[in-house]
């Protein structure tokens, strides 16, 4: 490390304090953008009634706490983000915003997790990577909502800083941490699975690359581009002794062409896939270098370079996390063995299901319309790594592509797994300010008057770009934070169901007050989310369907439209019913561009204004009030 000249904030401006010392104003900056984060994303928290799976992962977590929680089910994802959230409502209380806690401590982490590739990626591409995941429309959404995805993107973004720190300086810590975060990663959600092909991939890519150029010899400095142990760190974008494309590349798309074209031709399932697809990036990496030769080559030295006990401990700390989350401390052992098999028989299964009905172009539309600016500047800072290959760039461009690729070719495509796409792009963006800012010398110094006002209209654009972001961000996160229109609110509860839970509850409250006893609601087994979560410890509640032996006689009755289990009753007029939405969508129909491709998205981005309203609809349920309860309303009114 650079030491710091001396220096304090009291110098003429901030760009001289940050020359001075680079670190601490980074460090600053950082912290900075952490505490901001941290407010954008409590400002409002409560507001937004818990989506589908908020309702779910909530309720787990009480039952949880309570000491009810029967285990793992991979249908609910793994669960230690029930263990977290439990623990959160234990410290807080149990309320929408501590609900939501951990992903909001998860989107503050993520901000933070690049400082420590400072080295790697040079400051302006720190920088600029911690803005993104602190401010950009995704990012401030899925961290402000209660799923499991923040905490696993946080988790997926901590093992590529670790293997980042590790390439560079293989320090035996590392694959110690490596194996609690994998285990923590499997103890959150099963698209771990894809994050391992991911790495995996371009691990068995880079070797073949090295492999190719023949780099086994010992002036190799490792290949993060930067240092051997002790060494001065690289100029970020240099390549130091990292090997670039030529092969890499090809190793790694060919063999994917190949096992595409085979599943296809013999409608394989994605597993086997996968099998072929690795075994062709094995047989890229062994056939230029031969197995002996194998050994020597500089990625598997830095492995090497850890004794065996070294790996042998990372494997226990691995399997001591990962036995202790799945049966849920050691009380339940059978989780044990299911962690290992439940989640990948589950994932296997749901791949021929396509839940949610998205096309496989789903990304390609629903991220640029939100991430523009992060899109335009990825491709800039790609097009650098491309020409500039370092480690960590190779690494993050790889990480970013697959990602793509990945998510696109799985099942199951929605708008919260577009997190999983951002994190590794905003790195890339980093990579595209800093080109920009290392140009803007170049610019003062050798253009024209002409091409010199050229740029600077460039420069408008893109601050233009930042503006409608950060402008966009602030719409989706605030003022349409549950608008169906919005593409990244998907299975949302509404206001109108909240309503009705409030209103319960207010009865309740006033008929336990004048001693008429509790306001009896009946609920229909099919209509169990949300109502789990916002009927957890509701005494005087009773599950009823249209198969039950004697119809409800609660003061409060709800169930789906198609399930009327109030018909057998002998005079249905003691009921007053009313149809409510429960939850509202859109869909934007792509069949339906008949009023032009432009108009549609342009009318869209500007006022939010659907071409297809025909599918703006929702998910309803009837609300039947008896007399009693309607009588003690009017009371309750009258009252004040």
């Amino acid at each position: 490390m650079v030491r710091e000249q001396e220096g304090s904030p009291g110098g003429r401006n901030l760009l001289e304090f940050w020359h001075r010392r680079p670190e601490t104003a980074l460090a600053i900056a950082i912290g900075a953008m952490a505490v901001a984060g941290l407010v954008l994303r409590l400002v409002e928290l409560a507001e937004r009634p818990l989506h589908h799976d908020e309702s779910l992962d909530a309720w787990y977590s009480w039952k949880f706490l309570e000491g009810t929680y029967e285990g793992y089910d991979p249908v609910y994802h793994g669960p230690l983000r029930f263990y977290l959230t439990g623990g959160v409502f234990w410290a807080f209380g149990e309320s929408h915003t501590t609900a939501r806690l951990v992903s909001v401590l998860a989107g503050v982490g993520l901000i933070v997790l690049p400082w420590f590739l400072r080295r790697s990626l040079g400051p302006v591409a720190t920088l600029t990577a911690s803005a993104v995941l602190a401010f950009s429309p995704i990012a401030l959404y899925m961290t402000r909502l209660g799923r499991e995805d923040a905490l696993i993107a946080l988790i997926t973004l901590a093992m590529m800083v670790v293997i980042v720190r590790f390439m560079d300086r293989p320090l035996l810590m590392f694959p110690s941490l490596l194996g609690f975060l994998l285990a923590a990663g499997f103890a959150v959600k099963e698209t771990t699975f894809i994050v391992l092909f991911i790495f995996g991939s371009f691990f068995l890519a880079l070797l073949a690359e090295q492999a190719f150029s023949g780099a086994t010899g010992t002036d190799f400095s490792g290949p993060s581009g930067g240092r051997s142990r002790g060494a001065t760190p690289p100029n970020p974008g240099t390549r130091g002794g990292s090997t670039g494309w030529s092969w890499m590349l090809p190793a790694g798309l060919v063999p994917m062409g190949v096992a595409y074209v085979v599943s296809s031709l013999f409608d394989l399932e994605i597993f086997i896939t996968l099998g072929i697809y690795g075994i062709l990036l094995v047989a890229a990496v062994w056939a230029p270098a031969g197995f002996r030769a194998i050994g020597g080559l500089p990625t598997v030295r830095i492995v090497r370079s850890v004794p065996f006990w070294g790996w042998m401990l990372a494997a226990a700390v691995f399997l001591v996390f990962f036995a202790l989350w799945f049966t849920v401390f050691f009380t339940q052992m059978d989780g044990f063995w299911d962690g290992f098999t439940e989640g990948i028989t589950y994932w296997r299964g749901e791949q021929s299901t396509n839940r949610g009905g998205e096309p496989w172009y789903y990304y390609l539309y629903t991220v640029p319309l939100y991430e523009y600016l992060v899109c335009a500047l990825g491709v800039i800072g790609s097009v650098h790594v491309f020409r500039n290959p370092t480690f960590t760039g190779k690494f993050m461009v790889w990480t970013a592509g697959a990602s793509w690729l990945s998510y696109s070719w799985a099942a199951e495509r929605f708008p919260w797994l577009t997190l999983h796409l951002l994190v590794p792009m905003s790195f890339l963006a980093g990579y595209g300010i800093q080109v920009l800012w290392q140009a803007r010398s170049w610019v003062g110094t050798r253009l024209n008057g002409l091409r010199r006002a050229g740029t600077c209209l460039a420069g408008v654009v893109l601050l233009g770009l930042l503006v409608t972001t950060l402008y966009t961000s602030y719409t989706a996160n605030y003022v349409n934070q549950r608008d169906p229109r919005e593409l990244l609110t998907q299975v949302h509860t509404t206001h109108e169901y909240v309503s009705t839970v409030q209103r319960i509850e207010a009865l309740d409250e006033y008929s336990r007050s004048i001693d008429e006893g509790p306001v009896t609601v009946a609920i229909d087994v099919a209509m169990g989310v949300p109502n789990l979560w916002y009927f957890r410890d509701y005494e005087a509640l009773t599950w009823v369907s249209a198969n039950s032996a004697s119809p409800p006689t609660a003061d409060f009755v709800l169930h789906l439209p198609s399930n009327n289990v109030l018909e057998s009753l002998p005079d249905p007029g003691l009921y007053q019913t009313t149809r409510l939405p429960l939850r509202d969508w859109w869909a934007p129909q792509f069949s339906s561009y008949h009023d032009g491709w432009f108009s549609g998205w342009a009318n869209w981005l500007v006022d939010r204004e659907v071409w297809n309203d025909s599918v703006l609809g929702s998910s309803d349920f009837d609300l039947s009030v008896s007399h009693r309860a309607l009588n003690l309303e009017s009371r309750m009114a009258a009252t004040g």
